[in-house]
């Protein structure tokens, strides 16, 4: 409000800054909570950014070094010279409280940013050019960036950290459960134990290969054991998902039920199957061409509301780049990077589907490779696993090389691990079930409502070429 004066806290700042000066293991127990801009004077800004500067050349914080730094960026002057800086450290007798110092200085930086903040969403309202819904998201994304400027990651001894994997171990010994979130294909939960927390997973193919509809086993699973996952859809409606999801339990066709053409014993079929749904916590958004600030926002909302333990994005390629002056390549950079950053912020595994080159197709096995991955490098570099998906009868190959030996190709389905950080690369065979669009373990049979198959699986709510 006009008039008032800006919560501050100046004193407090300036026997800080002499603690430091005086003594500097009083720097070592603030500065991963401190940072110049939390000070509200600008001199003492300058000053703590000296000592910042000073600790990052490994040279000792004293009177001296301090003006010396500050005469070197042309700042001493303006601070007050070296009288000003020495007179900080006249009334300091005790360096003890410095953290609970340290915790008000950035209380009133956050009360001040709040104000900031405030004015401007006041301001964007009243201009005509604003979305509501824009101006909501953005509010979310910078209140969140406000909380970020404290440092609530603290090192670990290593001593510690060993300890918590031998926890991790037991837990997996004793009670049968896996480390990260289960997965449904029995020989890939084998070889991966689990999506591990804070991991980044891509998850691509070609079109047509069943992209979404293993992303939604990876989703459905884990929310039958009652863990809860959120499903981003930038291509397909949530009502779309469900009919696949209602086709999956009741055997029936996703194509009947998506256009509306079932019958009346298989609709009956399909309120009971429904049943299993109720309390299920599987959360689906089908907000279309989100960008990266916009799905954070999201994502923590859905973490803070629901508690996701995994989070699905369908897919990669749809969503919108930070900038208008960026190329399509360094779009999907800072997309990818933006999601690797966002799994080790929430502490779980981000699933990204992504859509590969035609590269794939002029090979003569049709097996995709890390190179294939569209429009960006960077997704293969901040990915901790990648994983490919193959379906050699949609080429129209009749026999596969498993391992050593060859096996028929109908309803087969591959997952290629072709990046696996901490873990074994390799080839994992499930089954491919295109009327209901679902897969499942390869040595589990087929169950299908005496429904023609769909050839190819290239009905409309495939992933579309290109």
């Amino acid at each position: 409000m006009e008039g008032k004066i800006q919560p501050q806290a100046t004193e407090i700042e300036a026997f800080l800054l002499g603690s430091i000066i005086k003594n500097q293991i009083s720097y070592d127990l603030v500065s991963a909570l401190l940072r110049p801009e939390h000070f509200y004077k600008e001199e003492h800004s300058m000053i703590y950014k000296a000592c910042v500067e000073l600790i990052t050349e490994n040279t000792p914080i004293d009177y001296l070094t301090v003006c010396q730094q500050l005469k070197k960026n042309n700042q001493l002057e303006f601070v007050g010279g070296g009288y000003f800086v020495v007179s900080l450290t006249n009334e300091i007798s005790t360096t003890a409280n410095i953290e609970t110092h340290a915790a008000i200085i950035v209380e009133k930086y956050l009360l001040r940013e709040t104000i900031r903040l405030g004015s401007e969403m006041i301001k964007k309202a009243y201009e005509d050019s604003t979305d509501c819904f824009d101006l909501i998201d953005w509010s979310g994304t910078e209140i969140n960036n406000m909380l970020n400027v404290i440092e609530s990651k603290q090192a670990k001894k290593l001593e510690q950290l060993s300890n918590e994997v031998l926890d991790d171990c037991f837990k997996a010994l004793t009670e049968d459960k896996p480390t990260g979130v289960p997965i449904s294909i029995h020989n890939l939960q084998k070889q991966t134990n689990g999506w591990r927390k804070g991991n980044l997973v891509i998850l691509a193919a070609r079109p047509a290969m069943g992209k979404t509809a293993v992303a939604l086993d990876y989703a459905y699973y884990p929310a039958t054991k009652g863990i809860p996952v959120g499903f981003f859809s930038l291509e397909m409606t949530g009502k779309e998902l469900a009919g696949r999801l209602m086709s999956k339990e009741s055997y029936i066709s996703s194509q009947k039920i998506n256009n509306n053409l079932v019958n009346t014993d298989e609709l009956t079929a399909l309120r009971k199957d429904c049943l299993t749904f109720k309390d299920l916590p599987l959360y689906i958004d089908d907000t279309p061409a989100l960008s990266i600030q916009r799905l954070r926002s999201k994502a923590l909302r859905m973490k803070r509301e629901f508690g996701i333990e995994m989070l699905i994005i369908d897919y990669l390629q749809l969503m919108d780049g930070i900038s208008s002056k960026d190329n399509r390549e360094q779009e999907i950079s800072k997309i990818s990077r933006g999601l690797k950053k966002l799994a080790k912020e929430l502490d779980i595994p981000i699933i990204a589907l992504s859509q590969l080159s035609r590269q794939v197709e002029m090979r003569s096995d049709k097996k995709p490779q890390l190179s294939d991955l569209r429009d960006s490098g960077a997704i293969e570099q901040d990915a901790d696993m990648v994983v490919f998906l193959l379906r050699p009868e949609y080429y129209g190959i009749e026999q596969y090389l498993y391992g050593d030996s060859p096996i028929d190709t109908k309803g087969l389905m591959i997952h290629i691990i072709a990046k696996f950080r901490g873990g074994v690369t390799g080839e994992v065979r499930n089954r491919w079930i295109g009327e209901t669009t679902s897969i499942s373990d390869w040595d589990k049979p087929m169950i299908i409502n005496d429904l023609p198959p769909i050839q190819n699986n290239t009905n409309f709510l495939d992933d579309k070429p290109f």
